[in-house]
């Protein structure tokens, strides 16, 4: 494999498409496949966009470098990148590491990041065992290696260890020769320390990429796009700037790039800060339809937690039960939105299960804490009515945080008064300076119902007709329909339904007629 004579590159692809031999085109873009994608990526695309597909479906990398592949496999034509035994067999090391690496972007592609994650723990394991004459060049595609392999982690949902193959392609992009390298590390580096919520680093790192050059157009998109999209979830988590802005800068939700699950996240949070759940909705909707998703993936994480916020958000706990039914554990974003849902709907011992299973994983970012800290606070004041002063410090410390404002407006107003008694007086002065901007949401209080209304209440789930409640209650039906309207009426409701789902979100089917 030819990785550093670039002009000979050139002119021996040039020579081959002059010629029209897919066989030899294909054996020369094979053999130069780094020096032409980085120096003539517009000659590279040209040249294998006139390949048959015979040939593309032979050598991976060619597959993955047509301009359609992406495209396609938003809907039924995934690629699945095997090449033949005998051309395998005739790759030198060189080539067997983009043979890799081709692999894990076709899955990625595809939206089976649980495959491409296969294949970058091969690559990984590849770089760390065999030698390979290109990987120990200066100049050579190593740091590209890590970036990708980054990038599939990051895909994931493990964003401190993508942090961690980022830096590695920053410093070998240093000295690589190649002056965009260290912007692209740069550029999803910022990306994944918004998406944990050390927007301190991000905005380091979204700093120093605006003093690197330009990037090719190839990487131009993917590069751009990751830097507006850090740069968008630290505003909505801040409240801060013109986000309207910086979300249109975003790429669309139906974009084939693998940033637009970041640009989901960044555009879902904005619609529920500004309460516009429908609109959050229907990003949502669009983005899942246009792209094949995986659970296992961050794209499906944000999916299922973006939802379960929005149908919070509009009342409709039922149907986000049902999504979490059918999404177990898909992510830790899903998680919180599922402690979310169960303290909306009162369902305490599901939060406390969720909740320990947070608390005991290691990967979690510095906003996934504070918005545990925050729920785990809920959950406390939900279960005995107040908060321990340990807890209400707690709080402040996230309330005096500038970066936490989106993860406090979710907070119950109720449990905020809470924890401004909790504290010490000049503690408690600090909390109301820190929180003076932010419009608290009220937990929606219980209706007081007679202790014959709550016995009609409690039995609509598992006795169907009025006739049946009046026989076992010992009453006439005319005083059970009396008192189903009554319960419709101070639950703001029209069927047995609607009243048991808004019951049971404020836990007035597990009150007791003595209560």
């Amino acid at each position: 494999m030819n990785l550093t004579d670039t002009d000979r590159a050139r002119d021996d692809l040039a020579k081959a498409v002059r010629a029209g031999h897919p066989e030899t085109i294909a054996r020369i873009i094979v053999a130069n496949v780094w020096p032409l994608y980085t120096t003539y990526p517009e000659a590279l695309t040209a040249a294998v966009v006139e390949l048959p597909s015979s040939l593309l479906d032979r050598h991976p990398i060619l597959r993955v470098l047509h301009p359609m592949t992406a495209v396609l496999a938003r809907r039924s034509r995934s690629y699945q990148p095997v090449p033949h035994t005998q051309d395998a067999r005739l790759m030198s090391p060189d080539e067997l590491d983009f043979l890799l690496l081709a692999q894990m972007l076709a899955f990625r592609v595809n939206g089976d990041v649980t495959a491409a994650m296969v294949y970058a723990r091969r690559l990984e394991n590849r770089l760390l065992e065999t030698a390979a004459e290109g990987r120990n060049r200066i100049d050579g595609p190593l740091w590209f290696l890590h970036h990708q392999i980054g990038s599939t982690v990051l895909a994931a949902g493990d964003s401190g260890r993508a942090l961690l193959e980022f830096a590695t392609a920053r410093q070998l992009g240093k000295f690589s020769g190649q002056p965009y390298a260290e912007r692209m590390a740069l550029s999803r580096t910022a990306l994944a320390h918004a998406v944990r919520g050390t927007f301190s680093e991000a905005e380091r790192a979204l700093a120093e990429a605006a003093e690197m050059p330009e990037v090719t157009a190839l990487h131009a998109s993917a590069t751009t796009s990751s830097e507006i999209i850090a740069a968008a979830l630290i505003a909505v988590d801040r409240r801060s700037g013109d986000i309207d802005e910086l979300l249109s800068g975003t790429c669309p939700v139906d974009a084939i790039e693998l940033n637009w699950p970041f640009a989901l996240l960044a555009r879902s949070r904005a619609y529920l800060s500004c309460h516009r759940p429908e609109d959050a909705l229907e990003a949502i909707r669009l983005a899942s339809d246009g792209h094949p998703t995986q659970r296992g993936s961050f794209a499906a994480d944000v999916v299922a937690s973006s939802t379960i916020e929005a149908l919070i958000a509009t009342g409709e706990s039922s149907y986000a039960w049902a999504l979490v039914k059918e999404n177990p554990k898909v992510g830790v974003l899903t998680q919180l939105a599922t402690v979310h849902l169960a303290l909306y709907d009162g369902r305490l011992d599901t939060a406390v299960v969720e909740l320990r299973a947070l608390a005991s994983d290691q990967t979690l970012g510095p906003a996934q804490r504070a918005e545990t800290v925050l729920l785990s606070g809920w959950l406390e004041f939900a279960r005995t009515g107040e908060i321990d002063a340990e807890t209400a410090r707690q709080i402040l410390r996230i309330a005096q945080r500038a970066d936490r404002r989106r993860l406090l407006e979710v907070t119950p107003r109720q449990l905020v008064e809470r924890v401004r008694d909790a504290l010490d007086a000049e503690s408690a002065e600090e909390f109301a300076l820190a929180t003076a901007d932010i419009e608290f949401r009220d937990l929606q209080a219980r209706p007081s119902l007679t202790t014959g209304e709550l016995r009609v209440l409690n039995a609509l789930p598992s006795q169907r007709s009025t006739a049946t409640m009046a026989s076992t209650f010992h009453v006439s039906p005319n005083t059970v329909k009396s008192q189903l309207r009554s319960i419709y009426r101070k639950l703001g409701c029209s069927t047995r339904e609607d009243a048991i789902r808004i019951a049971t979100r404020m836990r007035l089917l597990a009150v007791a007629a003595s209560d």
